[in-house]
Parts: structure tokens; C-alpha cells; sequence
């Protein structure tokens, strides 16, 4: 019996032992073996600097614009000419040489080969599980100065009602530092840091250089949710966003973006080195409207031929349509538009080289702002950007330099879809009518005021002001002495405060900051580090509080309440 016992202790030993030998293995091979983020990431930046295009002259305006050729930006609005926006005028300014093309069109089209196979992946691919183990939560990207910025733009989204996780992705340059930010003032938040080395192989993360709009390409990508709300820092949600996750919009499209000011100026040689087919006999929209018959607009009598002599480039087929896009937010199916995301960080990528002067030529914020519009048409993957045109908030500063724009209205995406799809069905029923020639027809009234903005209908609500200039960083408010007249005195930035539901960003941002960062227990911001000590913080918060004293004096004015 003793000897009995003693085989089964003897067994259980070697099994113990064997046991802990493979855990001991697999735990080693855990560490030593990089993660599928990792191998995934590391085989899309190796993808990225294989099909790198070949690197432009020094002088890159020179080398591919014709000598004394300026490219003005054309407006969205009823009256801007849009002579500026015909085929002939786009394609003559941004020209590559044979070599240059070349250049450019190979590993362009190498790129999107790989896109087509490597990262391919089905929707119910584990990868995706991998790589976005989160369901769905609101990103935006700190670091630096835009942590402030980012904290007021979170307890706006908190104020406003939105219950989902936020995710704050912070660039390699800016990780150290950031400890109490992230610990600490994001958990109450419902917030967390993501840092670069997350995801990406450390070696990738310590060589690669991640600069400006890049940053904001990365980040989508490294973000662990699914479907993301991504928001600029110095953005402020209007409304409760948590519902746009289950939007009808983003399920149709997977991707929807809002507008700019600006008519598109993409390089018609762009569409060439992607081997996209623009058919200038074909004109599919007029500006925005692109659910009206093209007859509605287009002379019966006009030679096919002499149409891109008339007509706007970007309402031909196969462009990506008018107007511009504004990146400050943005609603996003990973799962759907991984590719997407792919392309779009390969035009950041290489961006300030070659594809922000093929996208914008030089016109009003050449940056990251087309590249995502772009990279789902090059990829025929379906996006929707918000019809209604944006609106303005501002004032006319006191010592008469004129107006100033503080803020950039988007409308309530998931509203506007609706109209979008009520003004397709109207058209659809009265096709007769539409189709018909409209000698005098014009965008304004026959689409945006008629269709879009139905007579009847409530003001289509803002669900975004996008508040890039000034930012709200008290340190460069008091430097700058923004918001003060020539005698010292305080003056209100935001003037429309009804179109956003009466919500006083300018009162909420600055209560928060000085109980942020001019309290006794001030919240440690790496961007305020050396700031905290300088002689000039107390003016700093002593503008902070002269600034709340008076936004609260004027507050029930500014809402209509007296």
C-alpha cells in the first residue's frame, strides 16, 4: 500500500513538474514572442517604407508646380466663383515630372495591392478581435498641450451626458510625464491613456519618427475599440454621442465625416496615379447635391465634350465629391474601414512630401483633413459626409480689426442623414419634375435650403463646435491677450450661443481650468510643468479668474435669460 502511495506521489510529481515545465515555456514564449497587435502593426509599417514613393527634391513646391501658378481656395457658398475649380485650372498647376509620377504610381499601387491581400481580413476575423478588443468608445489624441486641451473637451463629453469609455492616445514624444494625467484625472473620466508602445513593437515606436497629422492617423488605429467616435481636443460634443454608435448612418456607411468650407482642389494627376477613371463627359452632381438628376442642371443642348469647361472637376465621376472635409471629428467602423485607415495613414505618412499638395494644393488646411475622404473612394468603400453646410461662431473684436471665428458648427449627423434620405424618396416619387432643366438652378435653394432644410422642419441641431482658434490654453490666452479689449477688459468670444443649446462653453471651459490648474491642488499637467513656476502663473490664473468673474456676470445675458 506504502509503495502504492508513493508511485502516485512519485506521478503526480512528474506531472507537476511537466506541467510547470510547459507553463514555464509558454510563458517564456509569451514574452519572447511578439504579440498579434504587434506582428500586424509591424508588417503595416514595414508595408509603409517598402512602397515609400521615391523621395521628392528639396524644394518640393518647385519640382511639380508650374512657375508663377497660385492655387486659391474656392468657398462652398451661393456667389463663390468657381472658375478656380474647372479641370483645366486644377491640372495645370501640380504637375510631376514622368519620373516623379512614376514615382509616385508604382508603390501607390504596390500599397493597395498589399491592402487587397495581407490585410484583407473578414469582418469576424479574430485579427479584429486582436487588434480592438473594446466594443465601441470615443477617442481623441493628448500628449503635451493637448492633454489640457483634451481635458476640457472629456468633461464637456461627461457634461453632456455620454456614458462610454474615451481613450486619449498619446504620441512616443510626449509619454513621459504624463503619470498624474493619466492615473489619476482620466479614470474619473471614465478615460485612459493609450500609449504608442501599447501596441507597436518598442523598436518600431524608439526609430520611427511620428509627426503632427500622422499622429492622428496612428492613433485611429491603435485605439482598442471597434467603432470609435474620434474627437480633435479642442472639439466640444453638443450632445450625447453615445447613440451614434447605433446610428443608421454609420451602419449604411461604416464612415461619416462632416464638411468644410472649401470646394475640393485635388490634382486631377492624383486621380491618374491611382488609376482612377474620371469621366469628364459625365457630370453625377452639382456641389452637394447628388441625388438630383443630372439633367436637372445640365443644359440638354451642352456638347458632352465642352462640359468640363463649365462644370467643377469634383462633380464629375469617379472624383471624391465636394465640399472639402473637416477632420475634427469623425465616426468610424475599424472593423469595416480597416483598409481605409490603412491607406489614409500611408497619405499621412508620406503627406507633407507628396499627397497634402496633390489633395489641396496649397489651398486653406492642406493636412490630414482629405486624406480619409480620399482613401475610402480610392478603396470603393461607402462614406457619408454631412450635407448641411457648417455654421460660424464669433465677434468683431472691439479695437475694429473685424470679425473673428472662434468656432466650426456640425451639424447632428444622424438628423441630416434623415433629410438625406427623405429628399431621396421625394425625388424618387416626383422624378418626372427633377429630372426636367432647371435653367436657373442653384445648389442654395434647390438642394440645401429646399430639400435639406424643408420648410417646416426644426433647425437641424449642432452636434460639434470645434473651437481651433483660440484654443483653451490660459498660459497663450494671457500672452496673447486674447478676449481683452485695448483697455484691459474682458469681451465674450461666442456670440450664437442659442445654436448650441445654450451650453456656455467659454463659462464651463474656464470654471473647470482654474479648479483644474489654479487650485491649491492643481491637476499636473506635463505642459504646465515648468509654467507652475514661472513668475508669470499668478497673471496667468489671475486672467483665469478675471475671466470666470466676468463670463459669469454676463452668462444669463448670453442665454437669453434677461
Amino acid at each position: 500500500m506504502h509503495i502504492w502511495r508513493r508511485k502516485v506521489v512519485l506521478c503526480c510529481c512528474v506531472l507537476l513538474a511537466l506541467a510547470y515545465a510547459l507553463f514555464a515555456a509558454t510563458a517564456r514564449k509569451s514574452l519572447d514572442t511578439p504579440s498579434l497587435r504587434e506582428r500586424v502593426y509591424s508588417d503595416v509599417f514595414d508595408a509603409l517604407l517598402q512602397y515609400r514613393p521615391v523621395r521628392p527634391p528639396k524644394d518640393r513646391q518647385a519640382a511639380v508646380r508650374q512657375a508663377g501658378c497660385e492655387m486659391k481656395g474656392v468657398g462652398v457658398n451661393r456667389g463663390d466663383a468657381v472658375d478656380a475649380m474647372l479641370y483645366e485650372n486644377l491640372d495645370r498647376c501640380y504637375r510631376p515630372t514622368k519620373a516623379q509620377f512614376e514615382g509616385l504610381q508604382a508603390p501607390h499601387s504596390a500599397f493597395l495591392t498589399q491592402l487587397r491581400t495581407t490585410f484583407a481580413y473578414e469582418a469576424d476575423s479574430p485579427v479584429f478581435e486582436r487588434l480592438f478588443p473594446r466594443e465601441r468608445g470615443f477617442v481623441t489624441v493628448g500628449g503635451g498641450r493637448f492633454s489640457l486641451l483634451a481635458y476640457s473637451m472629456l468633461r464637456a463629453l461627461r457634461a453632456r451626458g455620454s456614458k462610454l469609455p474615451a481613450e486619449v492616445v498619446i504620441p512616443p514624444q510626449d509619454a513621459a510625464g504624463e503619470e498624474h494625467f493619466c492615473n489619476e484625472v482620466l479614470p474619473e473620466l471614465n478615460a485612459r491613456c493609450v500609449f504608442f508602445e501599447d501596441a507597436l513593437p518598442r523598436a518600431l515606436v524608439e526609430t520611427w519618427d511620428f509627426e503632427r497629422y500622422q499622429i492622428k492617423a496612428v492613433a485611429l488605429l491603435l485605439s482598442s475599440f471597434k467603432k470609435i467616435v474620434f474627437i480633435d481636443a479642442d472639439d466640444f460634443p453638443i450632445q450625447n454621442l453615445d447613440s451614434l454608435f447605433d446610428s443608421e448612418v454609420l451602419r449604411e456607411h461604416g464612415l461619416v465625416l462632416w464638411p468644410d468650407l472649401w470646394r475640393r482642389a485635388t490634382a486631377p494627376v492624383f486621380y491618374r496615379l491611382a488609376n482612377i477613371d474620371v469621366d469628364l463627359r459625365r457630370r453625377v452632381r452639382n456641389m452637394g447635391d447628388n441625388l438630383s438628376p443630372a439633367s436637372r442642371y445640365t443644359d440638354p443642348d451642352q456638347d458632352p465634350e465642352q462640359l468640363q469647361k463649365i462644370a467643377p472637376f469634383h462633380d464629375f465621376a469617379g472624383t471624391v465629391p465636394d465640399p472639402t472635409t473637416e477632420s475634427g471629428q469623425m465616426v468610424i467602423d475599424k472593423v469595416r474601414h480597416f483598409q481605409t485607415l490603412l491607406l489614409a495613414l500611408y497619405y499621412n505618412v508620406y503627406g507633407p512630401e507628396w499627397y497634402y499638395s496633390l489633395f489641396s494644393q496649397g489651398t486653406a488646411g492642406e493636412g490630414d483633413k482629405e486624406t480619409f475622404a480620399t482613401a475610402a473612394h480610392v478603396l470603393g468603400l461607402p462614406f457619408y459626409q454631412v450635407k448641411n453646410k457648417l455654421a460660424f461662431d464669433g465677434y468683431f473684436h472691439p479695437n475694429g480689426d473685424g470679425f473673428r471665428g472662434v468656432a466650426l458648427y456640425q451639424h447632428d449627423c444622424v438628423e441630416d442623414y434623415l433629410l438625406y434620405c427623405r429628399a431621396r424618396d421625394i425625388i424618387k416619387e416626383n422624378q418626372d419634375s427633377f429630372s426636367a432643366y432647371k435653367p436657373d438652378y442653384d445648389p442654395e435653394p434647390d438642394f440645401y435650403k429646399s430639400l435639406m432644410a424643408p420648410e417646416g422642419h426644426p433647425e437641424i441641431p449642432v452636434m460639434f463646435a470645434h473651437a481651433s482658434f483660440h484654443k483653451f490654453d490660459p498660459w497663450q490666452l494671457y500672452h496673447e491677450k486674447v478676449y481683452l479689449d485695448n483697455d484691459g477688459a474682458h469681451f465674450r468670444s461666442f456670440h450664437n450661443i442659442k445654436r448650441i443649446g445654450n451650453f456656455d462653453i467659454e463659462l464651463f471651459v474656464f470654471e473647470g481650468l482654474q479648479k483644474a490648474i489654479c487650485s491649491d491642488n492643481p491637476i499636473r499637467f506635463k505642459y504646465l510643468e515648468d509654467k507652475f513656476i514661472h513668475a508669470d502663473w499668478p497673471k496667468v490664473c489671475q486672467y483665469v479668474e478675471d475671466r470666470v468673474k466676468y463670463l459669469q456676470d454676463t452668462h444669463d445675458p448670453a442665454v437669453g435669460l434677461v
